[in-house]
């Protein structure tokens, strides 16, 4: 007699409650699939990352225990991750002098895998050892650092990491030279007043003149932080000052430094273009670039041009003041370690001022290095500076900022408007509603970030803002320099009208909103707002339209 087999009634109640609580557990969680994934993954790379800049071995400890100023704490430690991760180059620390070679190593990979992001690496990865790439991870790469079209990411990704490699690679090669045969200088151009009389400012330089393994490590540091536009530096406590001060002008390693950082800002879609349309020419056929290379470009030259322009129409409008046209000395206020009191000593050379106003203003469009002071920029400069900064570079490149596109499309849009047109267009595309109104929202949350930092900033720490001898500044020169401050920190730039006392003691709310900012400017706007955004269902109905008036 055949026996039947009873049905498990336990097991498919096991699994129809195992089905339910997926369902709830997906239903309750926050983050979105995609964006979501890249959030956490960002998050806890800047976790592992302080934490690892704060162990023994990576931490300088100097034998003479007042040089050992900094609270090292965690915080600290997250803040050098989150700015070597987001390739921003903001530091509390003076990384020249504050970090072990292990620690300052820790940096530079966090500085590469910021910049080429880390999907990108492991399509990479996968594509050297033959291994198929999964869709998911195709898509996830795609939202970090790929285009709107999805089947031609895994190309675009692939080509973007060997044209950033190869130009890294070969900026160190000419950094290494420049390094071992040019000496930096160890006083800037100004002077500061003591009880004898003026004194040559100082500068805290770790110089590797004719020093094979340092001009060595240099050079692939910096290449490595300029090609990502991280604004990271191991020579001194004022960046590339050193290389810019009388008989010590590097011009060559700054225009090294110039061509990498445009060259890593102008985004992976760009350098797969470029690579299309060679291909084609060789072939004889015709590619044309597609609509983000258009526009990516025109915004590009144009603020290239524009920006020092401005900041030089800027300077000259107070000439008789500007500090990027004269030397000058000065004091240092006690409170915040700023110059005050200070006095015109005698005029530059044109040449040498125009070139400070050129190198430092493209810098501060993604870069972040800088061979002056950023205070010698006026307030009306560092506005522009600001400006420029919260713009940024390309998507899907080593640069933050709204991004050049995100411009170029609410510019487009507002001519639209005052032209009279239903839609969007450029180069004879149309630009779908969806992603102008993207546009429009990355700017207004954009803006609104930053003022609301902005006011956080200035009332958590505006006891070490402004020089103490000029109470009268509290409300103006703070206000800008703040703005300056977390516009450079949303755009990854790292151009810091602070000292490295004030940073310091900043209070513990603004170094977490300047983290903030800077998580945010390398995570992109865009992405931030697909985080907690989980697909809806769409309505089978809508509301009536009601007009309303508007100014």
């Amino acid at each position: 007699m055949k026996e039947h087999k009873r049905p498990d009634y336990g097991s498919e109640k096991r699994q129809s409650f195992n089905r339910n609580l997926f369902k709830k557990v997906k239903q309750w969680w926050p983050l979105s699939k995609i964006s979501g994934r890249i959030f956490l993954i960002y998050t806890l790379i800047v976790l592992l990352g302080g934490f690892l800049l704060t162990i023994p071995g990576v931490l300088t400890i100097y034998e003479d225990e007042s040089k050992n100023i900094f609270h090292w704490d965690f915080l600290t430690g997250i803040f050098t991750a989150s700015s070597a991760f987001s390739d921003t180059g903001i530091n509390i620390v003076d990384p020249s002098h504050d970090y072990t070679f292990w620690g300052q190593l820790l940096i530079l990979i966090m500085i590469e895998v910021g910049g080429l992001g880390v999907l990108t690496l492991k399509i990479v990865l996968f594509l050297a050892i033959n291994k198929k790439i999964s869709l998911n991870d195709t898509v996830t790469a795609q939202t970090e650092r790929g285009s709107s079209v999805t089947s031609s990411t895994i190309e675009m990704i692939r080509d973007g990491f060997i044209w950033l490699t190869i130009v890294q690679f070969i900026a160190a090669i000419f950094l290494f030279f420049v390094f071992f045969f040019t000496e930096p200088g160890i006083v800037t151009n100004n002077s500061q007043n003591s009880v004898n009389g003026p004194n040559d400012a100082t500068l805290n330089v770790v110089s590797p003149f004719h020093n094979f393994g340092k001009s060595l490590w240099f050079a692939i540091f910096h290449s490595t932080s300029a090609i990502n536009n991280a604004g990271f530096d191991i020579i001194s406590e004022a960046s590339l000052q050193p290389y810019n001060v009388e008989n010590h002008y590097a011009y060559l390693l700054q225009m090294i430094f110039l061509l990498e950082w445009v060259i890593g800002g102008l985004g992976y879609p760009t350098f797969h273009d470029i690579k299309r349309k060679i291909r084609a020419r060789r072939s004889g056929q015709t590619v044309r670039f597609s609509l983000f290379t258009k526009l990516n470009f025109c915004v590009y030259i144009t603020l290239f041009v524009v920006g020092p322009l401005s900041v030089l129409g800027a300077e000259l409008g107070n000439y008789d003041k500007s500090l990027l046209f004269h030397n000058y000395s000065f004091d240092v206020d006690p409170t915040t370690g700023q110059p005050s009191n200070i006095a015109i000593t005698n005029a530059k050379p044109v040449g040498v001022a125009l070139m400070d106003i050129f190198f430092n203003t493209t810098s501060a469009r993604n870069a972040g290095f800088s061979t002056i002071n950023t205070n010698d920029f006026n307030a009306g400069s560092k506005t522009i500076l600001s400006v420029m900064m919260f713009i940024g570079s390309a998507p899907s490149s080593t640069a933050g900022g709204i991004r050049t596109t995100t411009f170029a499309i609410i510019i487009l849009a507002n001519w639209a408007i005052i032209k009279n047109r239903s839609q969007t267009s450029a180069f004879k595309k149309t630009i779908p509603d969806k992603t102008v109104k993207r546009a429009f929202a990355v700017f207004f949350i954009s803006v609104a970030l930053i003022v609301l930092a902005l006011i956080i900033i200035y009332c958590d720490s505006s006891n070490v803002l402004s020089p103490s001898n000029s109470p009268e500044l509290n409300g103006n020169n703070s206000i800008i320099e703040i703005m300056t401050l977390i516009t450079s920190a949303f755009g990854t730039v790292g151009l810091n009208p602070f000292t490295q006392y004030q940073m310091m003691h900043f209070g513990t709310l603004t170094k977490i909103v300047i983290i903030i900012g800077m998580f945010l400017g390398q995570l992109g706007i865009s992405n931030t707002l697909l985080v907690f955004i989980k697909p809806s269902r769409k309505r089978p109905y809508q509301y009536l339209e009601e007009d309303v008036t508007i100014g």
